[in-house]
């Protein structure tokens, strides 16, 4: 059974939700290097990266935090209910992604308040980690978002719970 979109109300501080895994190729940071036109040496030449102390050529840290947002998007628990992406807080690269790493998004509900400007929507903060094959942590950030809330009929028959 697929989760529908979840409202304001149906978060709660504490509430966790794991993504699947997205395997990084090649062709991804290509593509993502045409889109935005960074082709850093870093991500394109072997000699150069591995001389400046990695292993190998290096994923895009943006590349990274835009996957780790699509596997919440994945997630399909707010798909119906967002009415912004207010911002992202706190973002820390841990480790170097590189080629072939498989990566899962891990996310908690850090804290949630009503919004007295829009009394249609409450404010989310969720706490997200990627994670990689070797369960360590090559990200965090805060993901801020409006959610919808319940309608007035809702909330006072519990449809939707």
């Amino acid at each position: 059974m697929k989760l529908l979109s979840l409202f304001y109300e149906d978060f709660t501080i504490g509430q966790k939700f794991v993504s699947g895994e997205r395997e990084l190729q090649c062709n991804d940071i290509l593509k993502f290097a045409e889109l935005t036109g960074d082709f850093n040496k870093l991500h394109f030449d072997r000699n150069f990266s591995t001389s400046s102390g990695f292993k190998d050529v290096i994923v895009h840290g943006m590349l990274t935090l835009s996957i780790m947002l699509g596997l919440w998007h994945s997630l399909d628990l707010t798909n119906g209910t967002i009415l912004a992406f207010a911002g992202l807080k706190d973002v820390s690269f841990k480790i170097p992604v590189y080629v072939g790493d498989k990566l899962h998004l891990t996310s908690e509900i850090a804290s949630k308040r009503e919004l007295r400007s829009r009394g249609n929507a409450g404010l989310v903060i969720v706490k997200l980690q990627g994670i990689n094959q070797e369960d360590k942590a090559v990200l965090e950030a805060e993901l801020v978002l409006i959610i919808k809330r319940k309608s007035e009929q809702w909330r006072k028959t519990g449809i939707g719970k």
